[in-house]
């Protein structure tokens, strides 16, 4: 019975009801989208800062200068690392750092680096930082003398930092010219965001022979993006909702003073204010309902466009949002019709009935 009166009323303003219907439809796709790439658009975020380089340094500590290779088993438990050997050589016979690196490795973690020729050296080659190769006046294809054996430029680096300075060789080859095999001076790590101290905790542990540091810069800037995206989420979602709460809001009220003789004519037969008010909430949630079905749809196709056309990312629809949605929609319509039911307290019987 109560559905059939809903379904009668809601036929009798179609047009107040479209109006109701669409806003709430527009609403449940905007906030579908939104919610959307916050849970896609956050996780490739931060798979993205992986290529920007560490955020966990494992050192030796104390005196010691290296670290037994297989702790680097311990920092790969805690997300991707890579290790690197460092010694003092003679370079075109002048005594420059010589990087040994794990290229395999390394690659996950240095998307930053910009590399002018090939990122991974093969035997009897290497790669040379931006400012040994400025001193030396080499560019790819050169040849370099390091630690008496005479290697060719793979490629040129540049990334703003120590490497500059460097002359880069795989990892073994290093450990066997200094006889640092199974050794390694420093292991980069890159921890997911959200448990970097965890990590940090887990590696000081199990490591006690090392020092584990957070790179607080690449940590800060990595929140304060995620962060951001994520304010300015919630930010726009409220609005959508208060806008849609008052646009539904005024065709409830509309809908109430067109129907205030009915309303008029029920309290005189003896219906209460309070089923008087379910039965237009009912209206509501009826309405809600439906925009939030059809506006889910129009959000998971808005979410695909706007990851394509913003973030340069495919977006897969997040069926997780699905009760974040209806709950939302269903809730900004309820909260829409709080003021209109209002008016059904004001609505005196024997003035309906008078025609007045």
């Amino acid at each position: 019975m109560l559905a059939r009166a809903v379904w009668r009323a809601m036929l009798e303003r179609r047009q107040r009801v479209s109006l109701a219907l669409a806003a709430l439809t527009v609403a449940a796709a905007l906030v579908t989208a939104l919610l959307t790439l916050y849970s896609d658009i956050e996780g490739k975020l931060r798979q993205q800062f992986r290529g920007y380089g560490a955020n966990l340094m494992v050192s030796p500590a104390g005196s010691r200068e290296t670290l037994p290779l297989e702790a680097l088993a311990e920092a790969e438990k805690h997300g991707l690392a890579a290790p690197f050997l460092y010694s003092a050589q003679a370079v075109n016979q002048e005594l420059l750092v010589v990087a040994g690196v794990d290229f395999t490795r390394l690659e996950a973690l240095a998307g930053y680096w910009q590399v002018d020729g090939r990122r991974r050296p093969e035997a009897g080659e290497c790669l040379v930082g931006a400012r040994v190769a400025e001193r030396f006046r080499l560019g790819p294809g050169a040849a370099v003398e390091v630690a008496g054996e005479r290697r060719r430029v793979a490629g040129i680096v540049t990334t703003g930092s120590a490497e500059d300075s460097q002359v880069l060789l795989p990892i073994e080859e290093l450990a066997s010219t200094a006889g640092l095999e199974g050794q390694a001076s420093l292991i980069a790590l890159r921890a997911d965001g959200a448990r970097v101290e965890q990590a940090r905790a887990a590696l000081a542990a199990a490591l006690p022979e090392a020092e584990v540091r957070v790179v607080r810069a690449m940590v800060e800037a990595e929140a304060n993006v995620v962060l951001k995206i994520r304010g300015t989420l919630f930010l726009l979602t409220g609005l959508i909702l208060l806008i849609t709460v008052l646009c539904v809001m005024n065709n409830f009220a509309a809908i109430v003073y067109q129907r205030r003789k009915e309303i008029g004519i029920l309290k005189a037969i003896g219906g209460s204010e309070g089923r008087i008010a379910a039965l237009f909430a009912a209206e509501a949630l009826a309405v809600g309902a439906a925009g939030s079905v059809a506006g889910l749809g129009l959000g998971w196709l808005l979410a695909r466009w706007l990851g394509r056309e913003i973030f340069r990312q495919a977006v897969s629809p997040r069926p997780e949002v699905l009760p974040a949605v209806v709950a939302v929609t269903l809730a900004a319509a309820l909260a829409a019709t709080v003021l209109p039911l209002g008016q059904i307290r004001r609505i005196e019987p024997a003035t309906m009935l008078r025609g007045e």
